[in-house]
């Protein structure tokens, strides 16, 4: 089927030369495919004033986040297959065919995850962790982490829990089936997670396209404000929409106690109409979903009767 495809693309705060080197990329690469390209400006000091003629920016005042510009530019599009892409990327010449063989499979794909210069690559998707401690100092927050998988899983399209490398594609029914990204996340963090957990648990899957070879501008700051505050928000907000109420409950209490903010934020957020939407499409239970991929954390476990793991919560908690 001859898709026409929509790059989207989000930015703040961004170099232009940068963001102009990721765009010409876009284009060498893509050239034979039906496309549009748009970009979210979230509220850049200095707003985006690169331009070219296919592509089109959408600027926001007041920044909304990573999650919710990407939503928005979701809501923008027409493709039938959306391309989620930070705006410092490279691209190998054929990493576009590569993706593209495997879209029909419905799946969540991403892109294998090679350095700017695309002479290493660092992963090929991720794993779920947990983590049930508060250090920030340490750089550690609860929720779910990711650990990322640096051997590599063989050719083509490969089952992962996560995807990772800020290049993912996705046919726009599936989008839809999974309910996209989250509306509800503050500026920054737990999107892969997020994101792939509902791919799973609506029956989808993830996938990492092993040959498709796109790099990723490391830096050792973000361009912008980003605390661990927004993070513990996102983490929960994650937890509240895609879990089943038991599961919620024992999670919440690894949280225990919620840095104020944190709490405020969640009493002024309602999270019922997309809870529902994502419970709607449910095709994994939360126990498939954790023995699968988390066994480690303080989750429910199966028995007859869908009973807390009473042993585990005691050594959890005591």
């Amino acid at each position: 089927m001859n898709y026409k495809i929509s790059f989207l693309i989000t930015a703040r705060n961004e170099s232009q030369p940068v963001l102009e080197a990721t765009i010409d990329g876009l284009l060498e690469t893509t050239a034979r495919h039906p496309r549009e390209i748009i970009v979210i400006d979230d509220g850049s000091d200095v707003p985006i004033a690169f331009m070219h003629p296919e592509m089109r920016v959408i600027r926001n005042e007041v920044p909304i986040g990573v999650s919710r510009s990407r939503r928005h530019a979701a809501s923008l599009a027409s493709g039938d297959v959306l391309v989620w892409l930070d705006a410092h990327l490279t691209f190998a010449p054929d990493w576009f065919d590569h993706m593209l063989t495997h879209v029909d499979s419905g799946a969540l794909l991403c892109s294998a995850f090679w350095d700017y210069e695309l002479s290493t690559c660092h992963c090929w998707g991720a794993d779920f962790l947990w983590c049930g401690e508060r250090d920030y100092w340490k750089g550690r927050y609860p929720g779910f982490e990711l650990r990322h998988r640096t051997k590599f899983p063989g050719t083509g399209a490969v089952k992962v829990p996560m995807i990772v490398g800020a290049c993912y594609m996705t046919l726009r029914s599936s989008y839809e089936e999974f309910g996209g990204c989250s509306p509800l996340f503050r500026v920054y963090g737990v999107d892969e997670q997020d994101l792939s957990a509902r791919a799973w648990i609506t029956g989808l899957g993830v996938k990492c396209v092993t040959g498709a070879k796109v790099g990723h501008l490391s830096r050792s700051a973000f361009p912008y404000p980003v605390n661990f505050e927004h993070l513990e928000f996102n983490q929960l907000a994650m937890v509240r929409t895609i879990f089943e109420e038991p599961t919620v409950s024992i999670l919440e209490q690894c949280f225990t106690p919620l840095p104020e903010v944190v709490e405020q934020w969640l009493d002024q957020t309602d999270f019922s109409t997309f809870r529902e939407k994502v419970q709607s499409r449910r095709r994994m239970s939360d126990e498939e979903f954790f023995r699968r991929f988390v066994p480690k954390a303080p989750a429910y476990r199966h028995k007859s009767s869908w009973n807390r793991c009473k042993d585990w919560i005691d050594q959890w908690f005591t």
